[in-house]
């Protein structure tokens, strides 16, 4: 009767009526059915009515019943908020705490870890409500514990204001049964600084978790949770540190790993990003200092990164960046190495995708060992850095062979293979070059041509090089320092080509070849290839009797190479050639020229003798005089 009375009373608004119905109900009747819900519905009332001590007790009575009623629960809540308006707040704790044991105390180990609520299927709508807000509450006791101990503080360079309450936390979560959601109220708690501007106080509560349970798998997750607020706010100092703690602490080599594989799961993006990110911050501060320590802290990271994580699909741009910084601080051994990692994915070292650099990597593995010849101390190491340079660049020839830049790469191999006495590769390589499409630009192809000009010169093939100086010729301009010398390069080409066909008993040939040495229009008119040319083809013509031809060509050698060491020979050619043509006068003159000339007096008197002769013969012809002409 009384039970009905009460809550037609309650419902009707007259609420001290309700509650001393309600009181005489427990009083008089201690055993009733009703009594759970009669001391709820008190302390409800006595809440409502700010008697928060004698909530407490009602609330306490609920609670005092060794069966578990449908009230247990809410009165549990509400007791600690009796004794939270008392400003009892560490007596406040312990109900608040005994709702979350009920609540999240018996998860499986699956849920425990699931930092969102929302998605653990073991609670009701009703259960996470009431969950969610006895965090709150606890986490408000505990920063007004905290504040009451030490004083609200927010600046990143305060003291660890939040100690006191981060020593409280650990002492009422120590016991088995809080452990599996300890993480929880200290992520809480972390936002409720937050929403105050606590930073520091938001980050030290975390971190001394970690500290505290560093194998715990949501740790990883508290450490970023550090090194995210201390980044927003701006403290870039301390979030760097953090970052440094957290790779650290949950790196692959870490004790964490090995203890924790699923934990690891979880935090192996948050590692790889901040260990990235401590690669690129040093990068660019050594960029800035172009001081060692910092280059090496850089390369610290970089390497940290690439033995943490060798398969991620970052690893070929953290690898290439690595390059980049080991060649701008001029490690240049080291650079080619990672260059070349990059650019031929090397087995075991990076996976085989696709990088939209390879190409360039490729190309700054070459100019690594370029500048490592450059500072090599001795001809012997030079030439060993030139060979591997060779073999880099006819690997990128082969590996990017549609990058505009192998062309170069290709002509610069030819020249240093020629320079190290390869020269049939070095021509090989040249044709390689000059066979690209499109063509190489004009420079390149005088080099090439160049190198396959030399080379077949020197390997007796003299006709193929006078075609090839012919190109390079072709390619020089005409005030180019050098294009003198690959004329006269070029003719001898020729000349070799007229010294085969003589020795082959080809003499017309011969001719022909000495014949265009000295047409050759780009070769100097006092050259001595030109005069030797001209007097062998002369020569030549002796011996196959065409005198005409002959005498003409030594004529001509006379007028043209006047000081020329051959000089002493075309008299007594000239006199032979006139001879044969029947030019008596003029053999005679050329015999007066041997005998005026030699210093042998056998040679000058048979000279005489042979003029005797001729004019004899030229007066026997001319018959008796007239004695009237006498």
């Amino acid at each position: 009767m009384r039970y009905q009375l009460a809550r037609a009373q309650e419902q009707g608004g007259q609420l001290e009526a309700a509650l001393k119905t309600l009181t005489q109900l427990v009083q008089l009747h201690p055993g009733t059915v009703h009594a759970d819900e009669a001391h709820f519905r008190r302390g409800e009332l006595l809440f409502a009515m700010r008697d928060y001590k004698g909530a407490e007790a009602a609330y306490a009575s609920v609670l005092a019943h060794d069966t578990r009623t449908p009230f247990h629960d809410r009165a549990l809540y509400m007791q600690g908020w009796s004794l939270f308006k008392q400003a009892r707040l560490e007596d406040a704790l312990q109900p608040f705490l005994a709702v979350l044991d009920g609540k999240l105390g018996g998860l499986d180990a699956r849920s425990r870890d699931e930092p969102d609520l929302a998605r653990i299927t073991a609670l009701t709508r009703a259960d996470r409500e009431l969950v969610d807000d006895t965090f709150r509450v606890i986490s408000i006791s505990l920063s007004q514990l905290q504040a009451a101990a030490a004083g609200p503080l927010s600046s990143a360079d305060a003291p660890n204001s939040a100690e006191p309450a981060n020593r409280e936390l650990a002492r009422l979560m120590a016991s088995p049964l809080r452990q599996g959601y300890h993480y929880r109220v200290v992520m809480q708690l972390a936002e409720l600084y937050l929403r105050q501007e606590r930073i520091k106080d938001a980050a030290d509560t975390l971190a001394a978790f970690v500290r505290q349970q560093p194998l715990h798998p949501q740790a990883p997750l508290l450490q970023a949770r550090v090194v995210a607020i201390y980044a927003n706010a701006g403290f870039d100092t301390l979030a760097l540190q953090a970052k440094k703690d957290h790779v650290q602490r949950y790196g692959a080599a870490s004790e964490f790993r090995r203890a924790s594989p699923a934990g690891w799961a979880q935090a192996q993006p948050l590692v790889k990003t901040h260990l990235a990110e401590l690669a690129q911050h040093h990068h660019a501060l050594a960029q800035r200092t172009k001081a060692p320590a910092d280059v090496q802290e850089a390369v610290r990271w970089y390497r940290e990164v690439l033995q943490s994580f060798p398969g991620d699909a970052d690893a070929l741009q953290s690898r290439f960046l690595l390059a980049e910084l080991l060649f701008e601080d001029r490690q240049f051994a080291q650079a080619n190495a990672e260059f070349e990692a990059v650019a031929y994915r090397a087995p075991g070292v990076i996976q085989p995708t696709a990088f939209a650099r390879a190409a360039d990597a490729g190309y700054a593995a070459l100019l690594s060992l370029a500048a490592q010849e450059k500072a090599a101390g001795d001809a012997a190491a030079r030439s060993a850095l030139q060979r591997q340079a060779v073999a880099g660049a006819l690997r990128f020839a082969d590996t990017f062979a549609d990058d505009p830049r192998a062309a170069a790469v290709l002509t610069n191999a030819a020249e240093q293979l020629y320079t190290l006495g390869d020269g049939a590769r070095a021509s090989s390589v040249a044709q390689r070059a000059l066979a690209r499409q499109p063509a190489p630009a004009p420079e390149l192809r005088r080099v090439a041509w160049t190198v396959v000009a030399h080379q077949a010169f020197e390997s007796g093939a003299f006709a193929p090089a006078e075609a090839a100086y012919g190109e390079v010729l072709s390619l020089t301009p005409s005030d180019a320092s050098g294009r003198a010398a690959l004329v006269e390069r070029q003719a001898a080409a020729i000349y070799r080509q007229a010294e085969a066909a003589r020795g082959a008993g080809d003499a017309r040939v011969a001719v022909g070849h000495f014949a265009r040495i000295a047409s050759l229009p780009a070769l100097p008119a006092q050259s001595a290839l030109r005069a030797t040319a001209q007097f062998d083809t002369a020569a030549m013509l002796m011996g196959l009797k065409d005198w005409a031809t002959a005498a003409k060509a030594l004529e001509d050698f006379r007028r043209q190479f006047a000081g020329h060491a051959l000089q002493a020979e075309v008299a007594p050619k000239l006199a032979l050639a006139y001879l044969e043509l029947g030019r008596n006068t003029q053999a005679a003159a050329e015999f007066e020229k041997v005998a005026a000339s030699t210093a042998d007096p056998e040679v000058a008197r048979a000279a005489l003798w042979q003029v005797a002769e001729l004019q004899q013969q030229a007066a026997a012809q001319a018959g008796p005089k007239s004695p009237l002409l006498a």
